[in-house]
């Protein structure tokens, strides 16, 4: 018998979080932080993980760092204020180009927005975004949605965009 974790593929992860002055309650940029840090703990040597933000702007905080480099990453994570206004559309675009600088070959290829969905500043065309992320699908790298706190998330917003996903697969079984 072996764990599950040693019998999955090699994972690339790119998490895109929201760091914007709505993510400042300890239900939602707190809980990201902990959650990710329960997460680096389980990664393997051969995993890759990234953290990219966005607010006013897009960034990247860790480029793709091995996970055996776990001092990094948990300091790249400590490094993470909530502030400003939300620019998602630049930050989708910039997780999805990590992701595929650093695909791996039959591993698992993934984008994982962490936001309260309030995007209200910058090209929120919704039909432009899910365009992107099914063209992104057809390539082998796919995206997962996990909403924090409660009030103001746009639940509407991130359901839309976890649907472009599942509408890819429907097509494709």
């Amino acid at each position: 018998y072996e764990p599950a974790v040693e019998q999955r593929p090699a994972a690339n992860l790119v998490f895109l979080i929201d760091v914007s002055g709505s993510m400042q309650s300890a239900d939602k940029l707190g809980l990201v932080k902990k959650s990710l840090r329960l997460l680096v703990n389980q990664m393997k040597d051969r995993d890759r993980i990234a953290l990219a933000v966005y607010a006013g702007s897009a960034g990247t905080v860790l480029e793709s760092t091995a996970g055996s480099e776990k001092a990094k990453i948990l300091a790249a994570l400590d490094s993470l204020q909530a502030g400003g206004s939300t620019h998602g559309s630049a930050g989708i675009e910039l997780a999805y180009a990590l992701a595929a600088q650093h695909r791996i070959e039959e591993g698992i290829n993934r984008v994982i927005i962490a936001s309260d969905g309030d995007m209200n500043v910058g090209t929120v065309d919704l039909d432009a975004l899910k365009n992107l992320i099914e063209r992104k699908r057809r390539s082998g790298i796919s995206l997962t949605t996990l909403g924090f706190g409660s009030g103001n998330y746009n639940y509407a917003l991130m359901e839309q965009l976890a649907e472009a996903i599942s509408a890819e697969q429907y097509e494709l079984a």
